[in-house]
């Protein structure tokens, strides 16, 4: 037998029989978790990463709007409204 820190023996294994359940009693069943956030609580955290990452690309978006490499790849593809970032000068305007 392995004895642990001042002579107290180490649980090896399981006992080969279960606990009693009594068939009056409640019928308990275990909601799957990992590390104790179950199913519910990480929709909840999901959806509010998900909420505050559109919000962070809608405001990164429209901060580097003005930039062309942006306006010109990402902004002006968008189906709807990519025709109103299109940015052309016009020949009288042009110095050159």
């Amino acid at each position: 037998m392995v004895q642990g820190h001042h002579g107290i023996p180490f649980a090896t294994s399981k006992p080969a029989y279960g606990t009693y359940k009594s068939p009056y009693g409640p019928n308990y069943k275990t909601q799957p978790n990992l590390r104790g956030i179950g199913p519910g609580r990480a929709l909840k955290f999901g959806i509010t990463a998900g909420s505050f990452g559109v919000v962070g690309a809608i405001f990164a978006l429209q901060f580097f709007a003005e930039v062309p490499k942006v306006r010109k790849d990402i902004l002006q593809k968008f189906p709807v409204i990519g025709d109103y970032f299109v940015r052309e000068i016009p020949p009288s305007d042009n110095p050159f």
